[in-house]
């Protein structure tokens, strides 16, 4: 089966990370796989992608304002599925969901809409957006899937939109707990002493992901505990206001800004308790990894990060205020019974719920649905 994947730009972020890393197992269930980037700039992912044995196809898209530069993209696009012989398209960019969706069914092959997250949407637009899923559902025959609890009931209740619920998942061959004395051993390759409260994030750097509450927070952290190094994975369109920020509160020597990282495992496993502080998420995958890694949470009580406490306590679900952090942070770093407890539950639970293999067998069968 030929599957072309759509996405904006090929960048580290979660649905290019899964896919790559789910490629062999997708393979192995005889698809053959493409990826199309649709942003003016290629993306610094395109090459893993490559590396995973995806061919790649950089198709810029005009603007939605030029609608006679659209309708000419799309016409092309229409041609580019026939002459490849797709027969899945499978999309994840939420600003071209329902033209691809036609371009797939006047091309007379399948199509697949993922919704990564659950934007808010205002209430003179909300009856737009309905209209346009179920167009596309009921007119061009695009299935929907969604990635988590929050994605699926945020689809059902504001826009009437019943989905397949697909649950996310990640690289186990990537993310793992610390063996015995590999974390200090880690730290010491890191410049990193073993007495040291380590703090981390990993994400993109942008006023939804709120790494400036972490920031805000460190001056109080470090008066407890002087010995604390904060390290900040990402890079983003806010990274300049959080070095500026860091600057202000004079916390600057206590981060380490080390931007898109290829092993981001061993950040993780040098570190004590991981912090996410959105405002909202579809689901988070770096939380997903923290937790395959063994290391313990503290998350912003917000839609996509309270699914991983549904059932039971796999990380401190927090109010969205700094002085809540900071605190949660002293609580968890000082209380080794809690963090053992939190870990363990969370490493469980990730190992289920987000599980590579199946939940990538669960996609196919999707692609294959009647």
């Amino acid at each position: 089966m030929k599957v072309v994947h759509i996405l904006h730009e090929l960048k580290y972020s979660g649905a290019e990370i899964m896919y790559v890393d789910a490629a062999s197992v997708f393979q192995s269930l005889g698809c053959e796989l493409s990826v199309v980037a649709t942003a003016p700039n290629l993306g610094e992912f395109a090459s893993k992608f490559k590396n995973a044995r995806y061919t790649v196809f950089h198709k810029k898209i005009p603007k939605r304002i030029a609608i006679i530069k659209r309708m000419v993209y799309y016409y092309s696009f229409i041609k580019f599925l026939k002459l490849n012989q797709f027969e899945v398209v499978h999309n994840h960019s939420s600003g071209t969901y329902w033209g691809m969706a036609l371009c797939a069914k006047l091309a007379s092959i399948r199509s697949v809409h993922t919704f990564h997250n659950v934007f808010p949407t205002s209430w003179y637009s909300r009856w737009y957006h309905i209209w346009l899923r179920w167009s596309a559902k009921n007119l061009l025959n695009c299935r929907f899937q969604t990635i988590s609890d929050s994605v699926y009931q945020n689809e059902r209740t504001t826009f009437f939109n019943n989905t397949t619920l697909i649950n996310n998942w990640y690289g186990n061959n990537r993310f793992y707990p610390a063996k015995v004395g590999e974390k200090n051993l880690v730290r010491k390759k890191l410049g990193i002493a073993e007495d040291t409260l380590v703090l981390i994030s990993v994400g993109g750097c942008s006023h939804i992901k709120r790494h400036s509450d972490i920031i805000r927070a460190l001056p109080q952290i470090i008066e407890k505990y002087p010995n604390t190094v904060y390290l900040h994975l990402g890079e983003g369109e806010d990274l300049c206001e959080e070095e500026i920020l860091a600057k202000e509160l004079n916390v600057t020597q206590y981060i380490r800004f080390v931007g898109n990282q290829n092993n981001v495992r061993n950040f993780l496993i040098a570190s004590d308790i991981y912090i996410m502080p959105s405002k909202f998420e579809g689901i988070s995958l770096t939380t997903i990894e923290a937790m395959a890694c063994n290391i313990p949470t503290i998350l912003y009580d917000v839609p996509g990060l309270r699914d991983f406490n549904i059932k039971q306590k796999n990380a401190l679900l927090i109010k969205e205020d700094v002085d809540a952090l900071t605190y949660s942070v002293d609580k968890l770093y000082k209380n080794n019974l809690l963090k053992e407890e939190i870990a363990n539950k969370a490493k469980t639970f990730v190992d289920e719920k987000y599980n590579m293999e199946a939940n990538a067998k669960c996609i196919n069968k999707l692609y294959n649905k009647k």
